[in-house]
């Protein structure tokens, strides 16, 4: 592990995405390997799924750096999705590509609008470092809950989109299918809103917080899009079906995370720069869009 230093932003996106190179050029090979002793289309992609996960985590583990791992959340969606289409044995719908492919393509463009270079690093990691305070325990967390688990739920996440377009033989009711397009989409139309109005207030060292745009009806509208976005892909797969009630364990997954564990620690980094952001608490919905409390001051 090499000691933290200061690295310019050319030297930051090789050490980034040189892991994300090497997956790219092993997914299929890798594939091709794990699908001799694996019949199971779902588990192939699942244990390539880790394997690439690990890659990234050396690398984290190597520049001292979690964050390098957080452009994984965004990456393997595109090769799941590619390798689902060419072995499902039927003509999908295309929307059933499209859509998630857009959610990728989001992310990846929104993080890298803001991505500063490895000077970067979730607040909330060197919270764990000093929580644990044992750097083999850390990494070991680490990768467990920081690599590992973020795989897993995006994994999941995306498994409705795998029985889309594995049983697209099937009618569909044109009606639930395309509201959940539409719901899907909506919900990327408000988080690239929320992001955009958020991104100018990410680097500004004052105490004010945003409260202008969705910010003003919901204090974490960005998290609310992506949640959205989430039920929108299930949405998508009950069109073919009620039988795929069960992989509404995505969208669950999701929301917990959101609603039990990312906001309020948010919540709590929030308040710890801004101390009066508890008056906005007061008078904002932290979630659903909804109207403000004007009597709070």
């Amino acid at each position: 592990m090499q000691k933290p230093t200061h690295y310019t932003y050319s030297q930051s996106c090789w050490i980034v995405f040189y892991p994300y190179a090497i997956i790219t050029a092993l997914w299929i090979p890798l594939t091709l390997f794990v699908e001799q002793y694996i019949k199971n289309v779902l588990m192939v992609t699942f244990v390539v799924d880790l394997i690439a996960t690990s890659i990234v985590f050396i690398q984290s583990y190597r520049y001292n750096n979690t964050s390098i791992y957080d452009f994984y959340w965004q990456i393997p969606g595109f090769y799941l999705i590619i390798y689902w289409v060419f072995r499902t044995p039927y003509q999908p719908n295309i929307w059933v590509i499209i859509v998630p492919f857009a959610y990728f393509i989001r992310h990846n463009y929104n993080f890298l609008s803001f991505w500063p270079g490895l000077t970067y690093e979730d607040f909330r990691y060197p919270v764990f470092r000093k929580k644990l305070n044992n750097e083999f325990i850390y990494w070991v967390f680490s990768y467990l809950g920081l690599h590992v688990g973020p795989t897993l739920m995006v994994y999941f996440g995306l498994y409705p989109t795998y029985y889309a377009l594995f049983d697209s033989d099937q009618d569909y009711n044109p009606f639930v299918f395309y509201f959940g397009v539409i719901f899907a989409f909506s919900a990327l139309t408000i988080e690239t809103i929320a992001d955009l109005q958020l991104f100018p207030w990410r680097s500004r060292k004052t105490e004010e917080f945003i409260d202008e745009g969705l910010w003003k009806y919901s204090r974490h509208p960005n998290y609310f899009g992506e949640c959205m976005f989430w039920w929108g892909l299930y949405i998508m797969t009950l069109s073919f079906g009620f039988e795929y009630w069960f992989t509404i364990i995505g969208a669950v997954i999701m929301q917990s995370l959101f609603l039990f564990y990312s906001i309020p620690e948010m919540e709590k980094h929030i308040l710890r720069k801004r101390p009066k952001y508890y008056i906005q608490q007061k008078r904002v919905s932290a979630f659903i869009p909804w109207f403000r409390n004007e009597n709070i001051k």
